[in-house]
């Protein structure tokens, strides 16, 4: 009897605690805060400035020397023979950054961006129904055979999509031709799946087949409003090609799950509440220039967003649970924090990939990855939450483990910047760095100084129809 009442008391325990942690609220209207209004004003210091000029130039010189030949597509990662279509994203919308910085010139620029799109659009073998394959042979652009998978994936597309668009917007020409071409040529409505309208993962060809042969859509969709699913349907809304192009209402029925941490306001959580989720789309959609999304005019019963907003929140509780977790793991602290998918180690000391998890979260589970803190996880949320970012890239920059660096890799002294991950109960850090790691914190980086990433994706057409066709209202109706 005894024993029995302890096991209903340590449920009741366990109940009480998670629901601390993630308590699922009735949705509410998430609104602009004031205090989100001052962080959109941050005034970043001259040695702020200096700060974000070295990792922004060490985020670069990867994107810019770890590629293939004739390609030049960047490595998925720095010890893999292979690249990803998403890392090549951010490698296309990187150039026009090193340009205006000085560490290439237009031509080389514009050159690379030529090389790297002719590569991939003047084949067939890499693509089906318009959209890419995830990786490819960062050599030739084509299919290779000992790649991680083989088969496409509307979100490494819309990654390429996105990240190709500044590219066009900022050199015109071949390149803008190119990147229409691969615009137009996404038939999204071929992915689309189930009666909902959502957008499959991918399609796979069957056994022993390419591109060209037999296979199937994928049953797994994007559905949760979160970061991935914004940027792949912002795109597929937004087509050249009105008959691709998927319904705008589709957005609005994306699932919208409204939690709470304590006390902290209440905000529309991701799958599993890894910080990618919410600071992914933010790396190219500006949505600090939007207001409240209108999902009452297209009919759909819910609660509309500020996606700022929204994400603000989200990196704060982040945040402040990483705090909360610093007696757990020596890595996390005020100023320690970002838990987000990287390359670690395993027990035993082997190279492995982490896929961290933080409630509140529809997944409502923690999975802290022994408390390994990636880098460019507080540096990409730095739209967000400036002041909580600047103070983590300080304290990292400089962080010692044995008298020696341990999260940084001079930049003049080959390395690239800030390492993947590092955790300080291993007293280790992963230097096997990530093309979608590396990627979204040069252009966060770039986007908090001068904006250039947001103004150059703004300005494109596709974007401009998909923001018309969402309805997204100007967030200056919503300022006093």
């Amino acid at each position: 009897m005894r024993r029995q009442h302890v096991g209903l008391w340590i449920s009741a325990f366990l109940l009480q605690a998670a629901s601390a942690l993630g308590e699922e609220v009735e949705p509410v209207a998430i609104e602009r805060s004031p205090a989100t209004r001052i962080a959109r004003k941050y005034d970043l210091s001259a040695e702020d400035h200096a700060l974000l000029e070295e990792i922004e130039h060490g985020c670069f010189l990867f994107m810019w020397r770890e590629v293939g030949k004739p390609a030049a597509l960047v490595k998925d990662r720095l010890k893999a023979n292979v690249s990803s279509l998403a890392a090549v994203g951010f490698q296309l919308s990187s150039l026009p950054i090193g340009v205006e910085r000085g560490w290439i010139t237009e031509d080389e620029g514009r050159q690379r961006a030529e090389t790297i799109l002719r590569s991939l659009i003047e084949r067939s073998d890499n693509k089906k129904f318009g959209i890419y394959l995830h990786f490819v042979d960062q050599n030739t652009g084509g299919p290779k055979p000992d790649s991680p998978e083989s088969q496409t994936s509307t979100i490494d597309h819309a990654l390429l999509a996105a990240g190709a668009i500044p590219a066009a917007s900022y050199f015109g020409g071949q390149v803008a031709s190119y990147v229409d071409q691969l615009l137009r040529n996404a038939n999204w409505k071929a992915y689309v799946h189930g009666p909902e309208g959502y957008l499959s993962m991918g399609w796979k060809p069957d056994q022993g087949h390419g591109m060209g042969g037999p296979g199937a859509i994928s049953p797994w969709t994007w559905k949760w409003a979160s970061s991935e699913e914004f940027l792949v349907y912002l795109l597929a809304i937004g087509s050249p090609t009105a008959e691709y192009r998927v319904d705008p209402a589709t957005f609005y029925r994306l699932q919208r799950r409204f939690m709470r941490h304590e006390e902290q306001p209440p905000f529309v959580v991701s799958w599993n509440g890894s910080l990618f989720t919410y600071f992914f789309a933010h790396c190219w959609i500006d949505f600090g220039r939007f207001g409240p999304d209108q999902p009452g005019e297209f009919g759909i019963a819910t609660a509309p967003v500020d996606w700022f907003e929204n994400s603000r929140r989200a990196v704060l509780v982040h945040h402040h649970r990483c705090k909360d977790a610093a007696a757990r793991f020596k890595t996390l602290g005020g100023n320690r924090w970002g838990l987000s998918p990287c390359m670690g180690y395993k027990d035993d000391g082997t190279d492995t990939y982490l896929v961290p998890e933080l409630r509140p979260s529809v997944a409502d589970r923690d999975q802290w990855c022994g408390g390994t803190v990636a880098p460019y996880a507080a540096a990409s949320a730095i739209t967000l939450t400036p002041a909580e970012s600047m103070a983590a890239l300080r304290e990292m920059r400089h962080l010692e483990h044995e008298g020696q660096p341990i999260a940084w890799r001079d930049p003049s002294q080959g390395g690239y910047g800030f390492v993947d991950s590092f955790n300080l109960d291993q007293g280790r850090a992963q230097d096997d760095l990530v093309g979608i790691d590396v990627g979204p914190m040069l252009l966060a980086l770039e986007n908090v100084r001068t904006g250039l990433i947001w103004r150059l994706f703004h300005q494109h057409d596709t974007v401009r129809r998909a923001v018309q066709l969402l309805r997204f209202p100007p967030e200056s109706a919503y300022t006093e």
